[in-house]
């Protein structure tokens, strides 16, 4: 079979000269029979499973054994097909590999050197000057440009290139023998391309039909809670109902007038607690079924707060339980449904008596944050168990399912709140807290978002809606993420060269919707004239800009304005002023401005493509709600000087500026996935179950797929993906070591882990922070870049680390700071001798 294959490789070009000896044609079927049997072998492991990446490895490292070539290289088209993604290579001796980013190519470069080629059997031969030439070439880069040429393969499924192979370097044209291995290579890459679709087809119809399994064993677990519930709390009541008229009926005439009072008390107590159970079944019915009618109005959560904990002094008093209220000195409003928050407080606060027992406290807290108001209702009860706190908020649930249960309940009150949360748009959870009892936390938006309305007239319905909603997440992200209670976005109407405020976060709705500025009038139109950033550490006394009344407006008289650039052209502006913290803004704030701005061009860039073909914004808005819950879950101002070390062991590493922009807008988006695992999973204490554990490394791939339609740089979405992968290669998800980890990931991993050793773990202690750093440096060579961890070491030492009851400090930050508050001092000196120069912004 061998020998007739040479025959027919060689008869291609004509047969051969009778001067070809026999020891050349051997040595060339030889060739051959080792080709056949390395393919053979490669198919064997197709069919015992073998992995995608060791079948790769495998016709890699054939191609450069049986071929001579310098080097070989696999990539695959990504999702969208834009995107020939490295999967495989072998060669290049004792080069040093390059970071998986920088081995990307573009269809455009590709099929642009394929134009450019020599046709031969199954591909292109093309000038190696001219692949290492293409930013994006697909050729390892070198120092110096390498001579020779390399052969370009397609993989090809149905009339379309879905991968390709990349060989080099030859001195001419490649010769059969690899001509007829690549076409082999090439039928072997499509046939496990098409097993590992099967795959996840099999894998996702196993999903849905788990997921309907559990949804009609959660319906089977609804009807029986609900009969079982309901019965009870329907028998009791009745049962003693009953009584009471029974022995009323047998001796009415003889009864005494205080017994009868008494009897009469009972039965009407009784009623009422039927007339409530029911109330309970028709109001969560109503809210699920959308039929609840919703009017919102400002409301003072202070004085609502305080007046249902009047109304339930008696129970209190009854129960023998002492109350903290921890409200705020000024009132803290929202818009609102007022009878709807009014029994979220009335049901959190009966339910946390009902848990406190006697000599207990109740303990209602109550905190205005940058976008939402923070409500806490924590109880010194028993707590609840920790495999039932993912189901406190389910209808009918009662943790203690018994006839003689201590504390009875329709099981609907908890279930009503999150209906009453949800239908404001915010978030309730359960925490237990250690030796005190359990902890209900909501977090109500604070609703003082202005989005204008669109001067289309067919704009309208669900259009208008989600086009609303979309910007108010927007601008919802932007004062979160720079922790500013004003925040807005300014578009310039290019016919006019105006800017107008298309949605803000603490400004008056009537400016908001009336505001007109010139492009080049006061701070945002300079802005957008010059393109560029302003920062106004002290705007009060800003010889330029101050104004002696702009605290009145802007809160704060630090002020950072940075201009919207779509491709070199300046489409619009936006400012962040009054931090949270009541400080001015730092030099790392406005960098981080900066680096948002891309991200919210391109979001919308995304919102205008709705417009247009009423696009759907789930993901997007799905990973605005993740960055939100990243960054409360692990505090804006930590997160602030997580990401100033990971710029600062970039610029150790004397890495490019795409790649600390990257880490800046990374940092603040690398474990958005996180986010969306179950929180049962994420708390939980005891050791995760093998399924539980796999749920969880899938986090990097939700994670990227929750941003992919941000239109990030390749970088950020590397970070992303890859920052589990660990040095020595048993990370996830895809198992890369060494440098095969983009240098990005490498350091979020680094930080990451800092992080994680320095924070509350569900089942670890709090490291400190000499004790993290010492876990780290233990880390390098296996998890962790030993060149990484050293720049890490030196990059804490440089900011002055610090840590304050296991908060992370940075002495940089701090002194910078100060250093500004000296500053401002300065100028204020200076402009009392001197008339301020008044300018509206």
């Amino acid at each position: 079979m061998i020998r007739a294959i040479g025959k027919r490789l060689l008869g291609a070009h004509g047969a051969p000269s009778e001067e070809k000896s026999a020891r050349e044609r051997s040595a060339r079927e030889g060739d051959l029979e080792r080709i056949v049997a390395r393919s053979s072998a490669v198919g064997a492991m197709i069919l015992a499973g073998a992995s995608s990446r060791d079948i790769f490895d495998a016709m890699v490292r054939g191609i450069v054994e049986d071929s001579g070539a310098d080097f070989a290289i696999l990539r695959i088209a990504k999702p969208g097909g834009d995107i020939f993604e490295m999967k495989a290579r072998a060669g290049l001796g004792d080069a040093p590999a390059e970071p998986l980013h920088s081995l990307s190519v573009s269809r455009t470069t590709f099929l642009g050197l394929c134009r450019g080629g020599e046709p031969l059997s199954g591909g292109f031969v093309v000038e190696a000057r001219n692949a290492c030439a293409e930013p994006d070439g697909p050729a390892p880069r070198r120092a110096e440009s390498p001579d020779g040429k390399i052969l370009l393969a397609g993989v090809e499924e149905n009339g379309s290139v879905i991968g390709f192979f990349t060989l080099g370097y030859f001195d001419g044209v490649p010769g059969e023998p690899l001509e007829f291995q690549t076409k082999l290579y090439r039928d072997r890459v499509l046939l496990v391309l098409q097993r590992e679709r099967a795959h996840e087809q099999l894998r996702d119809k196993e999903r849905a039909l788990a997921i309907c399994k559990e949804e009609l064993e959660s319906v089977n677990q609804l009807k029986s809670n609900f009969l079982s519930v309901v019965s009870h709390e329907l028998r009791t009541p009745l049962t003693s109902v009953k009584a009471y008229t029974e022995t009323l009926l047998d001796n009415v005439d003889t009864i005494k007038r205080e017994t009868l009072q008494d009897f009469l008390r009972v039965m009407d107590e009784e009623g009422e607690r039927i007339i409530k159970l029911v109330d309970n079944i028709l109001n969560f019915s109503r809210m699920e079924t959308g039929n609840l009618k919703v009017e919102r109005t400002t409301c003072n959560l202070n004085r609502m707060i305080e007046e249902v904990h009047l109304g339930l002094q008696a129970k209190l008093v009854a129960a023998k339980i002492n109350t903290e209220l921890r409200l705020p000195r000024t009132p803290c409003r929202i818009d609102a449904d007022r009878e709807l928050i009014r029994q979220l407080f009335q049901n959190l606060m009966a339910n946390a008596i009902k848990f406190t027992p006697p000599g207990g406290t109740m303990t209602v807290t109550l905190e205005q944050e940058a976008s939402a108001a923070r409500i806490v209702v924590q109880d010194t009860g028993k707590g609840i168990p920790e495999d039932k706190i993912e189901k406190i908020f389910e209808r009918f649930y009662q943790i203690d399912t018994s006839d003689t249960r201590e504390h009875g309940g329709s099981g609907l009150g908890l279930a009503i709140c999150k209906n009453i949360v949800d239908w404001h748009e915010g978030k309730i959870w359960v925490e237990n807290v250690k030796d005190s009892g359990a902890k209900f936390v909501v977090l109500l938006p604070m609703k003082d978002i202005i989005v204008r309305q669109a001067a289309s007239a067919g704009f309208i319905g669900s259009r208008r809606f989600e086009r609303e909603r979309y910007l108010t997440l927007l601008v919802e992200m932007l004062s979160e993420f720079l922790q500013a209670r004003k925040a807005s976005i300014m578009l310039v109407e290019k016919d006019q060269q105006i800017l107008r405020i298309v949605a803000a976060k603490g400004l008056d709705s009537e400016f908001v919707q009336n505001t007109r500025l010139e492009v080049g009038d006061r701070i945002a139109g300079k802005v957008a004239l010059t393109g560029e950033p302003l920062h106004v550490f002290d705007i009060e006394s800003d010889g330029e800009y101050g104004r002696a009344n702009n605290t009145l407006f802007y809160g704060t008289r630090s002020f950072i304005s940075a201009p919207l650039r779509d491709e070199g052209e300046i489409v619009g502006v936006i400012n962040v002023s009054d931090h949270v913290e009541g400080r001015e803004f730092t030099h790392a704030d406005r960098e981080l401005l900066e680096a948002l701005s891309t991200i919210i061009v391109g979001m919308l860039k995304k919102l205008d493509a709705y417009e247009l073909v009423s696009m759907n914004f789930e993901k997007l808005k799905e990973a605005m709600r993740a960055s939100l819950e990243m960054r409360e879950a692990w505090g804006s101002r930590n997160l602030v000087n997580l990401t100033l070390i990971a710029l600062t062991i970039g610029k150790k590493l004397a890495l490019d500026e795409r790649s600390l922009t990257a880490l800046r807008l990374g940092m603040n988006l690398y474990d958005l996935g996180l986010m969306r695992i179950p929180r049962n999973i994420r708390i939980k204490k005891e050791d995760l179950t093998p399924k539980e554990r796999e749920v969880l490394r899938g986090h990097p791939n939700i994670g990227f797929a929750l941003t992919s339609p941000m239109n990030l740089e390749d970088r950020v979405m590397k970070m992303i993906r890859s920052h589990h992968e660990q040095y020595d290669g048993t990370g996830y998800p895809e198992g890369l070591s060494g440098i095969e980890i983009p240098v990005e990931a490498r350091i979020v991993s680094v930080v990451d882990a800092f992080r994680a050793l320095m924070s509350e773990g569900p089942y670890r202690r709090t490291f400190s922070l000499g004790e993290a750093r010492a876990e780290i440096e233990k880390g390098a060579l296996t998890r962790f870049d030993p060149e990484i961890v050293k720049a890490f070491g030196e990059a804490l030492d440089d900011l002055g680390a610090r840590d304050d009851k296991h908060e992370l400090v940075l002495e940089a930050v701090e002194q910078e700071l100060r250093q500004g508050r000296v500053e401002r001092d300065k100028r204020l000196k200076i402009m009392q001798q001197e008339p301020v120069k008044e300018e509206i912004r």
